[in-house]
């Protein structure tokens, strides 16, 4: 333990006491609240995730309501967040607290990291805030964080920088003892996201200003250095919405993949783009992926919808439709009005579709 690693704890924990941003999972130490808000933080920004955790903890408050509802009210209370995966290693996480540990929280990073969907950050941030456990994090924050801190060189995605960054976070929660270790992981998250941030970050106002040796460089924006991105891939998909005595056909995804469990109008990649999509092209892919024969065939437009990896391209087609669903690639159909399919576990591509064509 060096004296520079005592100073920048001391620091920082006392900068966080002195004041920092208000959001309903720091008003409590409660295992499960923890847990639930840093799945959702995962990629997302605080301000989206605010009235989904209130609006998840009214409907499950705890780990055994949670565990106990069943997956599509859970896909539901989600719907809109993205990345449902999270939701679904939730749900199925919460099982396991309940049938395995008795509805109590494992109290250590090391065996938090067995719950599904818990990783090395997740695990520290719960161990540490809960439980008072000198256990590290590292999101892209403390990187940046710690990367200009110590001056340290390579890209924030690069494994080497990681494995640097995870050593030094271990070092820093564990120095002065431990102390408040929950208190100097979130001032690390703090700092990042509200004064050392990627670009123009707040030099002045910093804590650790005297500290920071990329300051004291002048090489602040310099680190860490930038991530190679590739752009998403360009995906063209047709989208069928079919009615039938005005309700509307909905497909469920089977749980794994892309938007695995959620509620959908049926659609399909279509690798020619819009110059084919003529009204003998879309009744033929539908009798090929839902089994209907389709009538009134009528162009709704384009709809974009942009991933981390994908730029999706939807291609929306109403038509009224006759026959039997037949499910290819889909686990479950349902005919809905639109306006109750807006309450159902949907992505937000379809949420977003749905309003648009509610008006």
């Amino acid at each position: 333990m060096s004296a520079r690693d005592v100073e920048i704890r001391r620091a920082l924990v006392a900068w966080f006491a002195r004041g920092h941003r208000d959001m309903p999972w720091r008003r409590t130490r409660d295992p499960y609240a923890v847990w639930v808000s840093e799945i959702m933080l995962q990629q997302t920004r605080v301000e989206t995730v605010t009235p989904y955790f209130t609006r998840w903890m009214g409907r499950f408050p705890t780990v055994d309501a949670l565990a106990e509802a069943p997956l599509d009210d859970v896909l539901e209370h989600w719907s809109g967040l993205g990345y449902y995966a999270r939701a679904r290693n939730l749900h199925a996480a919460a099982r396991d607290v309940v049938t395995t540990y008795g509805g109590t929280f494992p109290s250590t990073a090391e065996r938090l990291r067995e719950l599904r969907g818990v990783g090395a950050y997740t695990a520290g941030a719960i161990a540490s805030i809960a439980f008072g456990e000198a256990a590290p994090i590292v999101d892209g924050n403390v990187v940046r964080v710690l990367a200009r801190l110590d001056a340290l060189e390579g890209a924030a995605d690069d494994p080497l920088l990681k494995k640097r960054v995870w050593a030094r976070a271990e070092e820093l929660v564990r120095a002065d003892g431990g102390e408040r270790a929950g208190d100097f992981n979130q001032a690390m998250m703090e700092l990042g996201a509200t004064v050392c941030t990627p670009a123009s970050p707040g030099c002045s106002r910093c804590p650790l200003v005297k500290r920071c040796r990329a300051r004291a460089e002048d090489t602040v924006e310099r680190h860490p250095a930038a991530k190679t991105k590739k752009p998403p891939r360009a995906v063209d998909a047709l989208v069928l919405l079919v009615e039938r005595d005005g309700k509307l056909l909905l497909v469920r995804r089977p749980p794994a993949g892309l938007w695995g469990g959620l509620w959908e109008p049926p659609w399909q990649p279509f690798s020619d783009g819009a110059r084919a999509l003529d009204a003998t092209t879309v009744a033929r892919v539908a009798k090929g992926c839902i089994g209907l024969e389709l009538a009134d065939i009528q162009s709704a437009g384009t709809y974009d919808h942009v991933l981390t990896h994908r730029h999706m391209r939807f291609h929306v087609f109403a038509a009224r439709g006759r026959g039997r669903v037949k499910l290819d690639g889909w686990d479950a159909a349902r005919w809905q009005t639109r306006a109750d399919a807006l309450d159902a576990g949907v992505a937000a591509w379809t949420r977003r579709l749905l309003q648009k064509e509610l008006g």
